[in-house]
C-alpha cells in the first residue's frame, strides 16, 4: 500500500520502470516500505520450511523442488524490495538537486541494467515457479487443500492484478495489482496451515 502511486502517473525509462509520481510521492514511504519488507520477507522462510515439510509427506521431490526454489526466492525478497524502493529515493534526491532528467533516467537505467538480470531470477523462484510447483501438487493431490487454490498463489493472483490493470487502467493502476504477490505468498502460509491441520 506504501507504493499507490497515485492518477495520471506515467511510465518511462527502461521496461518502463520511472513513474512520474515519484516526485509527488513522500520519501517515507519508501523507507518504511523497505523496513516492513526486511520484517516481513523473512517469515515468508517459516511458511515455506512448513510447506516443504507437508510436501514431503506425499513426494519428497516436489518437496525438495519447492524448498530449492523458495529459499532462492526469500533469499532475494529483500533485494527485489529494496531495489524498486531505492530507485524512486536515487529519482527524487536527484531531481531535487536540478540534475537534468535525461541525466537522472539514464543512472536509473544504468541501476536497473546491474541488477535485472538477479532480479527477474530470484522473481521467478519467488513467484513463479513455487506457484507452478503448488499447482502441481494440488492436482496431484500431494497437498490436501481446496483446489481454488491452483488459483489462490502468487503468480495466479498476480496474473489476475495484471487482468485488472489490462481492463482498466486508470482505475486499476495500482489496485489490485501491486499487492498481488504478496497476496498470493500469504496464500501459500494458509495453504501450510490448513494441510497442517487436516494431517493433525
Amino acid at each position: 500500500m506504501l507504493d499507490l502511486k497515485g492518477k495520471n502517473n506515467v511510465k518511462s525509462g527502461p521496461a518502463r520502470i520511472i513513474d512520474s509520481n515519484w516526485q509527488i510521492m513522500s520519501e517515507w514511504r519508501f523507507s518504511v516500505s523497505i523496513l516492513v519488507a526486511a520484517i516481513g520477507v523473512p517469515l515468508y522462510l517459516f511458511s515455506f520450511l512448513g510447506m516443504a515439510n507437508q510436501l514431503a509427506q506425499s513426494n519428497k521431490t516436489v518437496a525438495m523442488a519447492f524448498l530449492v526454489f523458495s529459499v532462492v526466492g526469500a533469499s532475494g525478497g529483500l533485494f527485489i524490495h529494496a531495489s524498486v524502493c531505492f530507485l524512486p529515493i536515487i529519482s527524487k534526491t536527484l531531481t531535487k538537486n536540478g540534475i537534468n532528467k535525461d541525466i537522472v533516467e539514464n543512472v536509473i537505467a544504468k541501476i536497473y541494467k546491474a541488477v535485472k538480470i538477479p532480479l527477474f531470477v530470484m522473481f521467478f523462484s519467488l513467484v513463479i515457479a513455487t506457484s507452478a510447483i503448488l499447482i502441481y501438487a494440488i492436482i496431484r493431490s500431494y497437498l490436501n487443500v481446496p483446489s481454488v487454490f491452483v488459483i489462490l498463489n502468487p503468480l495466479g493472483l498476480t496474473l489476475i492484478g495484471w487482468l485488472f490493470r489490462l481492463m482498466n487502467k486508470k482505475i486499476f493502476c495500482d489496485l489490485p495489482g501491486i499487492i498481488m504477490p504478496s497476496v498470493g505468498i500469504a496464500m501459500i502460509g494458509l495453504m501450510t496451515t490448513l494441510t497442517a491441520m487436516v494431517n493433525l
